[in-house]
């Protein structure tokens, strides 16, 4: 499958400071500039190149998309959309251009379960809680619209901000799992998060 955004540190590239899993990290110690309330839309193709364009270095390349060969492209990006991967939009109230991207991903068989991936947020406004609403948009879509029973995604452990962020939006650990990236001749253990129903409204 393909592997929802995992932050880490990246060996051959330096290490990773910026914050997500795509790139949306949230602070759990933030409590002032709360983003607005938010909404999905699904995604359209001409809004690739703005999300390419949140991705600001090799490491967040790596962090969002590492089974994408690098450098991540806007052709790339398009790829994501396919059959049972439902990409979206996220847009703000107070603001006239998306703020972040998302996928919901049907695993194959017949037990209704998804997954998230590559969940990125405009790199000038992290640390503004848009990463846990887009989360728990995306959970609110599966379970309420789609009937789903489980959802879930992956994140390098090193990752602090990302997984503080999915904890928020009501996401528990949920064990861990090895993946290889051959675009980057590496493997990972990263750790799971899961929700089989859409969590309370969190606090932050």
């Amino acid at each position: 499958m393909i592997i929802p955004a995992a932050g880490g540190v990246c060996i051959t590239l330096g290490r990773c400071t910026a914050n997500g899993i795509g790139n949306m990290g949230v602070s759990p110690n933030i409590r002032s500039r709360s983003a607005p309330p938010c909404r999905l839309t699904s995604f359209e193709p001409a809004f690739a190149e703005q999300v390419l364009s949140w991705v600001r270095d090799a490491c967040e390349s790596y962090w969002l998309a590492p089974r994408s060969p690098p450098p991540l492209s806007v052709a790339e990006v398009l790829r994501w959309s396919k059959p049972d991967h439902n990409p979206y939009l996220l847009w703000a109230r107070d603001r006239q251009a998306a703020v972040g991207y998302g996928e919901l991903n049907r695993f194959a068989g017949p037990r209704r379960h998804y997954w998230l991936g590559h969940l990125i947020v405009d790199a000038a406004l992290r640390g503004q809680h848009y990463g846990v609403q887009l989360t728990r948009l995306l959970l609110e879509e599966a379970f309420v619209q789609r009937g789903a029973r489980r959802v879930t995604l992956v994140v390098f452990p090193e990752n602090t901000a990302a997984l503080a962020c999915y904890r928020a939006a009501g996401m528990v650990d949920d064990g861990c799992e090895w993946h290889s990236f051959p675009a980057y001749g590496r493997r990972a253990c990263l750790v799971r998060l899961a929700a089989e129903r859409l969590p309370a409204t969190s606090s932050c």
